[in-house]
């Protein structure tokens, strides 16, 4: 896994050209189709490459709009053990996709400066750096993509009906999907992908399935929280329920670690190759409540300056 520390740069060039940490590093429609058969293999996960660009744009018959068709199969057990395979297909608008994609390379161009953060640390150490730039990067994404996952939202509500689900079968199954999304490296400038992105392209590294599953759960009221290790370059959820296993506390509430690289991984799970907990950084990027974030948001600003008139996203 590779590790580079972002060098500062001026004000026009931007600072975030490097990495953090390698594994760290709308929708018009929303058509679900569930079937229930025997059995499933789960997807081969090749870590030795970096991904490209795999969806294919279509022109919808009815609407005319340039949409991308993302496919998902994965077995989902039960609490009551009962196995059924899943076929979820997402009809994502391709304009939509192609601005979260570039998303994450406008915010590696962003300077210090533009990510409106507290002046007064010192953001060239590695270890500040880390723990504030990133919480900014990730506080950008999850905002962002938060209103373009709320069809997605909607269809998964639509399952859990279907399927006469309880709560826990809810929150586990939103995770088994994301834990069955296939891993691998988006690279680019951060080696990050948003939510939406994540979905088209059908894969994601520790902090884009983090992401996506922290934006999920949140639309089902589940409070999460990021949690990511400069030491062992690799990025967690945090979710807070009452359950078992390992947690830290961040603003006097638990969150439990949750991998979601790989599936099988239970709440409270922490890998032992990352067992010392005092390495995990942990923020609640969905809080606007950030002390070590200027209440003057450059990024929000410019969005607004670019869109005064531009037209309401579908999605929205």
């Amino acid at each position: 896994m590779a590790y580079r520390t972002y060098k500062r740069k001026s004000s026009r060039s931007g600072c975030l050209k490097g990495v953090f940490g390698g594994c760290f590093s709308v929708l018009i429609f929303f058509v679900l189709i569930v079937s229930m058969l025997s059995s499933i293999e789960f997807p081969e996960f090749d870590f030795s490459k970096i991904a490209k660009v795999n969806y294919t744009i279509e022109m919808d018959s009815l609407t005319t709009e340039k949409i991308i068709n993302a496919s998902f199969s994965w077995k989902f057990v039960s609490n009551n053990l009962t196995k059924k395979k899943y076929n979820l297909t997402f009809r994502l608008l391709a304009n939509e996709v192609r601005k979260a994609i570039s998303l994450i390379d406008r915010i590696g161009g962003m300077t210090f400066e533009e990510f409106g953060l507290n002046p007064r640390y010192d953001y060239r150490d590695p270890e500040i750096q880390a723990q504030y730039v990133w919480a900014r990067i990730y506080q950008i994404v999850y905002e962002r993509s938060f209103p373009q996952l709320k069809t997605i939202a909607k269809g998964f509500n639509e399952v859990f009906r279907n399927e006469n689900m309880s709560d826990n079968d809810k929150l586990l199954f939103v995770i088994s999907f994301v834990q069955n999304i296939k891993y691998d490296r988006p690279g680019g400038t951060l080696d990050l992908l948003s939510p939406l992105a994540a979905l088209a392209k059908k894969f994601g590294d520790c902090d884009t399935k983090a992401i996506l599953l922290y934006v999920l759960l949140e639309r089902m009221g589940i409070d999460c929280a990021m949690m990511w290790s400069q030491k062992y370059k690799h990025a967690m959820l945090g979710v807070r329920i009452s359950t078992r296993g390992n947690y830290k506390i961040f603003n006097g509430k638990k969150y439990y670690f949750l991998e979601t690289t790989y599936p099988g991984w239970a709440i409270g799970d922490l890998p032992p190759d990352f067992k010392n907990k005092r390495f995990w950084f942990v923020n609640e990027v969905d809080s606007k409540a950030n002390p070590n974030v200027n209440n003057d948001d450059t990024f929000r600003q410019e969005e607004k300056r670019k869109n005064r008139k531009a037209k309401p996203s579908p999605a929205k």
